[in-house]
This record gives structure tokens, C-alpha cells and sequence, in this order.
């Protein structure tokens, strides 16, 4: 009898690169192959860096609220919730670690909804949300980390 092979779980890889100029004060440039992208990098002034172009802060953030928006934009797609140009704005609290140095300490996702759509489908509005929230990749490793908290902050 001929064994079958177990199916092989699909794995997906991403790559980036960085470099950098000089010392903690200096900066750099992340570059991100998928979109032909290069963004200046450089520590947070707030920190001591040199403030030019993102910092792993604002980074880290970004790479959040893009996942979250992507995710939601799927669900309000797949409920047939008419929200054509969703938005984001994602905060997060930086403070000392016990351990030494910094680290994120809470980090908090506002889905900015139209109050009209409010009024009008707020349980399917939330349902995106949640569904959102449980599926956003980059969410759920941040939320191994610290407390992740949506809300809707109606506009």
C-alpha cells in the first residue's frame, strides 16, 4: 500500500532589508521589495535619534493599522457593508521596560465610521470589526505583546 503525503500548509515569506549610517543617532533607509519601496529611516528625536524619515515606533504602528485596514476592508466587503474608504488611526503608549530601554505598552486601533453609517448598520459595522480584529495578522502579533484595544470613533 503507498503512502500518501500529508499536505503541505501553505507558507508564505516576506523579506526586507535595511541599512544604516553611523550610530544610534544616525539613519537609514528600510527597503521593501514587494512594492519597490524605500523608506528613510531613523530613531525618534523624542529618543534621541536623528527624527529623519520613520522610526521602529511609527513603524511598528503603521505596519498595524495597514493590516487592520486591509483586513476590515475585506469584511465590510464580505458583509456588504457600503463603506467605501475606511480609515484608521492607530496610537500607541511607549514606556520604560522593566528589563531595560523602552518597549510598547498598549497600542489602540480607532476605526474612523461615518456617523450616518452608524446609524444605519452599527451591528455590521461592529461584526467588520471583530471579524477584522480576530483575523489582522500583524495585530494579533502585537497582541501577543501588549494590550491591543479597538474603537470606533464616529466622525
Amino acid at each position: 500500500m503507498a503512502e500518501t503525503a500529508a499536505p503541505q500548509k501553505e507558507i508564505h515569506q516576506f523579506n526586507v532589508s535595511a541599512t544604516w549610517s553611523g550610530d544610534g543617532t544616525g539613519c537609514g533607509r528600510l527597503r521593501l521589495p514587494e512594492g519597490d519601496l524605500q523608506i528613510p529611516i531613523g530613531g525618534s528625536k523624542k529618543l534621541g535619534g536623528c527624527g529623519v524619515g520613520a522610526n521602529p515606533e511609527e513603524i511598528l504602528l503603521g505596519a498595524v493599522a495597514a493590516c487592520f485596514l486591509n483586513t476590515w476592508a475585506i469584511f465590510l466587503r464580505k458583509l456588504n457593508v457600503a463603506y467605501s474608504e475606511p480609515a484608521v488611526r492607530v496610537s500607541g503608549d511607549l514606556g520604560a521596560d522593566p528589563a531595560g530601554g523602552y518597549k510598547m505598552l498598549s497600542a489602540t486601533i480607532r476605526a474612523l465610521v461615518p456617523r450616518a453609517l452608524m446609524l444605519e448598520q452599527k451591528a455590521p459595522v461592529e461584526k467588520t470589526l471583530q471579524l477584522a480584529e480576530k483575523y489582522c495578522i500583524t495585530s494579533k502579533v502585537a497582541r501577543a505583546a501588549m494590550p491591543v484595544v479597538v474603537e470606533i470613533e464616529e466622525v
